[in-house]
């Protein structure tokens, strides 16, 4: 089973920010995840949620924030991280980071996407030589389609957490898409339907080793963690 720093070594370093990647990337997991968002003007930054308040103290959405103001803020930083000021980061320096060490950029798509946005993502994946070294995750099924009919080289896993029904399950596995899955919704009869299909499962976010093990024992292809090495 392969170990998926959750937006970085978040444990560590601030999440989705470069000291996050650089600390992921100098430890022994198989991938660095992170979260593209979309600001205004179509702009991509590296960023969880849809309002910057929970990072900054500065309450405005993500789609009213300009790209020039973004290169401005600098992000909250607890006791306990090993930095003192953090900045947002970009796809660009994530690509390249994951590239020189050697590990798989695993990329949610985040706020704001269309199908124009999704291509220039693929773009940069294909510049920097990484398109078939990284994993697109996404929520939105009308773009896991998309990707799937449009790259079908690329690896795409639909991400499922509240919003999993027996029927996501049976799309899935009708359209041949793998699955990145809330860890408690995991059973080995749901891995076993997936690898029966040649299809892998990931698990999301698991901080604890009982679970890991269990999912381990499942055949689980990949987790996804905020702490484990």
């Amino acid at each position: 089973m392969k170990l998926i720093a959750h937006r970085g070594f978040s444990k560590y370093e601030l999440e989705n920010t470069k000291e996050a990647f650089l600390a992921a990337a100098n430890r022994p997991y198989f991938g660095i995840e992170t979260d593209i968002s979309i600001i205004k003007n179509q702009a991509m930054i590296l960023f969880h949620d849809d309002n910057l308040k929970r990072l900054t103290n500065i309450d405005k959405s993500l789609k009213d924030l300009t790209i020039e103001e973004a290169a401005d803020i600098e992000l909250n930083a607890r006791e306990t991280y090993h930095t003192y000021s953090y900045k947002i980061a970009y796809p660009k320096e994530y690509i390249r980071i994951c590239k020189h060490y050697g590990k798989t950029p695993i990329i949610e798509l985040k706020w704001g996407f269309t199908k124009e946005l999704v291509d220039e993502v693929m773009k940069l994946l294909i510049q920097e030589d990484m398109y078939d070294k990284s994993i697109v995750i996404c929520f939105t099924y009308e773009l896991v389609l998309y990707i799937k009919e449009r790259y079908p080289d690329m690896r795409i896993q639909y991400l499922l957490g509240m919003l999993y029904t027996e029927k996501a399950i049976e799309d899935c596995l009708s359209k041949n898409i793998s699955i990145d899955l809330r860890y408690d919704l995991v059973t080995k009869e749901l891995v076993d339907r997936f690898h029966e299909k040649g299809l892998e499962v990931n698990a999301w976010t698991v901080d604890d080793e009982e679970t890991r093990k269990r999912l381990e024992s499942w055949g689980v292809d990949y987790i996804t963690t905020n702490i484990l090495e």
